[in-house]
C-alpha cells in the first residue's frame, strides 16, 4: 500500500495533468455517484488499465493485466454466477484461507457482504477491467453450466430409456439444445479452431483446438453424446440414420451478432461416431487483407501480382489445418467485383460470400469436382476456384480452364512450393501443361504467436544456432506463460509464405522435365525466399520460437 494518494500516483506516473485531475474533481462534486476514476474514463484521459493500475498501488492489491487465469476451477462454485453477474466480480483464488475476488470497483461492500455471506469465507480483492472479468464468467461459468446442462440431459435419457425410436424428442429438447449452443459460445470466446466430441469406453472427451494444440473442455456420458451427435446432423443437413460411413456437412451459427460458419465432419469409431467442427477463421465479421494473414510485403507484392493475372492457375499448399481456405476466401475477397464472374466447386461450401456463386459437392449425383468443372466452364466464368485438387482429371480440366482464359485457384498437398510442380506431373499432368498453365504457387504453415506480455528474451545455445542455421541470430525470445495467454507462453497463430512464382526461363524448365531441385536451385538464384527464412525473420523479431520453427519448417529447411 502506497501512502501517496490516489490523484498524486495518477500524476506521479504520467497518467493524468494537474488541470485534468482538477477539472474531474468539478465534475465529481457535481455528480457524487460517479467516482474520480469512472470520470477520467469517461474524460479519455486515460485507459482503464492505468486507473486500476495506479489503484493496486494505492490499496497495495494485486492487477491481473489481459485474461483471467483460474487454475483451480472448483473456486468458481464458492460464489453463484447471479452474484458474480450482478456486481462483474468473479472468484479467482483462495489465499491464506481468503476468497479472492476479481472486481473493478473493491470500495464496493455491498461486494464482500454478498460474497462472504454466499461463500463463508472472508474476502479480499484483485484488480481487474470489466471486459477481463466479464469474459471470465462467460468462460469458466459456462463450464459448470455445460456440466449441469449435460447432466439434464443424462436425466431425461433415463427418463426415455423405454422409448422405442432413438431419434426422439431428445434432440431438440431444451437440455441438449443449449449444450450444443455453450460448446460453439465458448469455442468461440476461446478463440478455438475446433471443436473434438470423441467417445470412448466410458465417458465422451469434449476438446478444443486453440493456438494449434487440442485443450480438453469437458466430459459427457455416452448417453448424452448419442443426443448431442444426432444433434449435429440434424442442423448439418446430414443422414442421421447412417451410422456406418464418415459424414460431412455445415451450419451457420449467430452470435453477438456475429454469423459463425461451422463445418461438421463425423467418423465411426469403435465406441460410436466421433464429430469435429471447424468453426472458420473466415466468420469473423470482417474482410481481411493478405497482410493480416502474417504475409511479409515482398510475398504480398508477388502473390497479388499472381493472382491478378486474367488467367492461369494460383495453387495454395500446405498441410491440412494450415489456413489454405482462410488465404483462398482472401483472395476471393479482394477479386469479388461486380464485373467479374466468380463460382467456387467445394467440398463442403465453407464460407458463403455475397456475389459469388459457389456449387457443392455431390458424389452422389455424380456431381464430382471433374462433373462440376466442366459445367462450371459453360456459365462464362471470369474466375473459378476448385476446393481441392485431388485426382489427374480435375487436375486437367483445371489446366486446360487456366490456358482456355480462365484465372482457377485451388488448393494441393505438397510439403513446399516447388514440389507442387513434381506433385502435378506424377498426377499425369503433362510437363508442358503446367509449364502453359500454372502462375504461382504459394505454399505456407500456422506458427504460434509468443505472447508479447511475458516472452522473455535468452541467449542461444550452439545447438539451438546449429538448428536454426543462422549464426546472425545470437538470443531469441522464449514462451513464459501469465494470466495474459492462460499461461501458455503463446496467443495467438499467424502464417509463415513462400511464393514461387514462374517466368519464362522457369516454364522452359519446367517443359524439359526438370527436377524439385532444380526448381529449388534456380529459386533460390533469383532470389525467392522460403518458409525456414520466413520463419527466422519472425523469430528475429521476436514473434515466435525455436521450437515452432523445429515444429513447422525443421524437416523441410
Amino acid at each position: 500500500m502506497s501512502k501517496l494518494k490516489f490523484g498524486q500516483i495518477l500524476l506521479q506516473r504520467g497518467y493524468v495533468t494537474p488541470d485534468q485531475l482538477k477539472k474531474a474533481r468539478e465534475i465529481n462534486i457535481q455528480n457524487p455517484r460517479m467516482s474520480i476514476s469512472e470520470i477520467l474514463i469517461e474524460m479519455n484521459v486515460t485507459s482503464e488499465i492505468n486507473i486500476l493500475s495506479a489503484l493496486a498501488e494505492r490499496m497495495g492489491l494485486e492487477l491481473i493485466e489481459g485474461n483471467i487465469f483460474i487454475s483451480d476451477t472448483d473456486v468458481i462454485k464458492l460464489v453463484p454466477e447471479k452474484i458474480a453477474r450482478k456486481h462483474n466480480i468473479i472468484p479467482v483464488k483462495i489465499d491464506r484461507g481468503r476468497l479472492v475476488i476479481a472486481a473493478r470497483d473493491p470500495t464496493n461492500m455491498e461486494i464482500e457482504m454478498d460474497v462472504k455471506t454466499t461463500s463463508g469465507k472472508e474476502v479480499t480483492y484483485a484488480l481487474a477491467t470489466a471486459k477481463s472479468i466479464s469474459d471470465a464468467i462467460e468462460k469458466y461459468y459456462a463450464n459448470i453450466s455445460a456440466q449441469n446442462i449435460a447432466e439434464g440431459v443424462d436425466a431425461e435419457q433415463e427418463e426415455n430409456v423405454n422409448a422405442n425410436n432413438e431419434v426422439d424428442a431428445r434432440v431438440d429438447s431444451a437440455p441438449i439444445v443449449k449444450l450444443l449452443n455453450t460448446l460453439v459460445q465458448q469455442a468461440y470466446l476461446r478463440k478455438a479452431s475446433d471443436i473434438h466430441i470423441e467417445p470412448f469406453k466410458e465417458v465422451v472427451l469434449i476438446r478444443m483446438r486453440m493456438d494449434g494444440d487440442l485443450q480438453e473442455y469437458m466430459r459427457i456420458t455416452p448417453g448424452t453424446h448419442k443426443s448431442l451427435i444426432t444433434r449435429l446432423k440434424i442442423l448439418s443437413n446430414m443422414n442421421i440414420a447412417e451410422k456406418r460411413i464418415p459424414l460431412d456437412g455445415r451450419f451457420d451459427y449467430n452470435f453477438e451478432g456475429t454469423t459463425i460458419d461451422i463445418r461438421v465432419s463425423t467418423l465411426p469409431t469403435v465406441y460410436g461416431e466421433k464429430a469435429v467442427l471447424r468453426l472458420l477463421g473466415t466468420a469473423l465479421g470482417k474482410q481481411v487483407g493478405l497482410h493480416d494473414l502474417g504475409m511479409s510485403e515482398a510475398n504480398v507484392k508477388t502473390f497479388e501480382h499472381i493472382c491478378n493475372s486474367p488467367n492461369g492457375v494460383v495453387l495454395v499448399t500446405g498441410p491440412t489445418g494450415s489456413g489454405k481456405s482462410t488465404t483462398l476466401y482472401t483472395v476471393l475477397g479482394n477479386l469479388n467485383k461486380p464485373t467479374v464472374n466468380i463460382t467456387t466447386v467445394e467440398d463442403p461450401v465453407e464460407k458463403r460470400v455475397m456475389g459469388i456463386n459457389q456449387v457443392q459437392i455431390n458424389d452422389k449425383a455424380g456431381l464430382t469436382f471433374a462433373a462440376a468443372l466442366r459445367s462450371i466452364l459453360r456459365q462464362d466464368p471470369d474466375v473459378v476456384m476448385v476446393g481441392e485438387i485431388r485426382d489427374f482429371e480435375t487436375a486437367e480440366i483445371a489446366m486446360r480452364a487456366a490456358i482456355t482464359g480462365h484465372l482457377v485457384l485451388s488448393t494441393l498437398h505438397t510439403n513446399d512450393a516447388c514440389a507442387t510442380i513434381a506433385r502435378l506431373i506424377d498426377m499425369g499432368i503433362a510437363p508442358y501443361l503446367c509449364a502453359a498453365a500454372v502462375n504461382g504457387v504459394l505454399a505456407q504453415r500456422l506458427v504460434k504467436r509468443l505472447c508479447p506480455k511475458c516472452k522473455k528474451l535468452q541467449k542461444l545455445t550452439d545447438d539451438q544456432k546449429r538448428i536454426l542455421t543462422d549464426n546472425t541470430i545470437d538470443s531469441a525470445y522464449f514462451p513464459v506463460g501469465c494470466s495474459f495467454c492462460n499461461y501458455t507462453g503463446y496467443s495467438g497463430r499467424f502464417a509463415i509464405h513462400e511464393v514461387l512464382e514462374l517466368d519464362t526461363e522457369l516454364r522452359t524448365m519446367i517443359t524439359r522435365n526438370a527436377s524439385t531441385e532444380e526448381i529449388h536451385d534456380y529459386a533460390v538464384k533469383h532470389g525467392m525466399k522460403f518458409m525456414d527464412e520466413n520463419i527466422r525473420d519472425r523469430i528475429r523479431e521476436g514473434d515466435t520460437t525455436i521450437e515452432e520453427y523445429v515444429r513447422t519448417v525443421f524437416t523441410i529447411a
